[in-house]
């Protein structure tokens, strides 16, 4: 789980060029000009590390099996039956798999490293997948944040009540919607990412030396992972180096021009600059982004049934549910917001809907 902080944005539009973007620069993952000499890389870990311990879990009563849907069904028999997820998930916790496997806890990148490790001892083709998520918005406060998921695919497994070879192993503590975009990516990339959470459990405790040292890390590992730049670009911001800042967000566009927060942090860092019409151009990319976003209108919609302003709540809601008609969350708190407002018509069909959305997820 990777988590991107970003404060919120002016908005407004100018004719500005906005295509402006830069390449890998080693100058970014130096460290000197923030911390006054040079920041060493974290230590390179291999999340997906098997312990004697785990390799002899593997041969007592998965391995053998000469089916790879046996294999599977006994892996997943095995975990649940020694308590590997008897534990409450803890988003702090990003673990290698052999950490994993001896605390029996983790967040979903912590059971990620542990389940694909050990299906690979297993012979089975287990591989990560990134599940693009929305992103959620605090308004009160002014951040987006933006929680890149990641679970296991495995294929080659065909089970008795599936229809197809390919399956999708979850350690989320909240499911993402069956039509979140999805993409198999490697070895490295995962990595980056946990180098990147350990990154942020370190930004949260302001040790921003070894916030720095596992973000470089992290690029060092993958860096073509959009998301370990824009952090870059968030931590620089953080320490008041906006120059920095703007140089990692562009990095970031440049292997991804889309990137949202990229494009959030450059409307903030420019803004910061004085460099007031850039900084208006790229904040109306973002104003764009949110007015086509059914996430920002629930959030809108949350934030206003909170206050008490119930109409507003109801326009915004009504809004994302233009936006994305089948989302049983939206039906479920335009429900509570009729109630408030006495309209027990709405509130009755908004709950069938959320009830039948939601058996559609299931």
């Amino acid at each position: 789980m990777l988590v991107l902080i970003l404060m919120a944005l002016i908005s407004g539009c100018a004719a500005v060029d906005v295509t402006q973007q830069a390449r890998y620069a080693p100058q970014l993952l130096d460290g000197t000009a923030v911390f006054g000499h040079p920041v060493a890389p974290a230590p390179e870990q291999d999340p997906l590390f098997v312990s004697l311990k785990m390799r002899e879990f593997v041969a007592q009563d998965v391995g053998g099996a000469s089916f790879p849907h046996v294999r599977f069904r006994r892996l997943m028999h095995k975990l649940e039956q020694q308590g590997f997820f008897a534990n409450p998930y803890d988003q702090s916790a990003t673990f290698s798999a052999a950490q994993t496997f001896d605390q029996k806890k983790g967040n979903c990148i912590a059971y990620t490293n542990l389940f694909i490790a050990l299906a690979r001892e297993a012979n089975l083709n287990a591989r990560y997948q990134k599940v693009h998520v929305p992103p959620e918005w605090e308004l009160s406060s002014g951040l987006l944040l933006r929680v890149n998921h990641i679970n296991v695919h495995v294929s080659g497994v065909r089970l008795p009540s599936a229809g197809s070879d390919e399956l999708s192993v979850d350690f989320n503590s909240v499911r993402p919607a069956q039509d979140s975009r999805k993409e198999i990516i490697s070895d490295a990339h995962a990595a980056s990412m946990f180098y990147a959470n350990l990154s942020i459990e370190h930004m949260r405790e302001a040790d921003y030396e070894q916030a720095f040292a596992y973000l470089k890390r992290a690029a060092l590992t993958a860096k073509d992972n959009p998301d370990v730049w824009t952090n870059l670009g968030a931590l620089y911001s953080i320490l008041d180096h906006d120059a920095y800042a703007e140089q990692a967000y562009r990095v970031a566009r440049g292997i991804d021009s889309q990137d949202q927060a990229a494009i959030s942090g450059l409307a903030k860092v420019l803004l910061r600059q004085g460099r007031v019409e850039e900084a208006e151009a790229f904040a109306a990319m973002v104003l764009r982004y949110q007015r086509a976003n059914p996430y920002y209108h629930y959030a809108r919609a949350e934030q206003a049934f909170n206050q008490g302003a119930f109409d507003q709540a109801l326009e915004a809601i009504n809004q994302a549910i233009k936006l994305k008609r089948r989302n049983p969350q939206f039906y479920a708190l335009r429900a509570a917001t009729a109630q408030q407002l006495g309209n027990q018509r709405l509130f009755a069909k908004s709950l069938r809907l959320q009830h039948r959305f939601s058996k559609k997820e299931s």
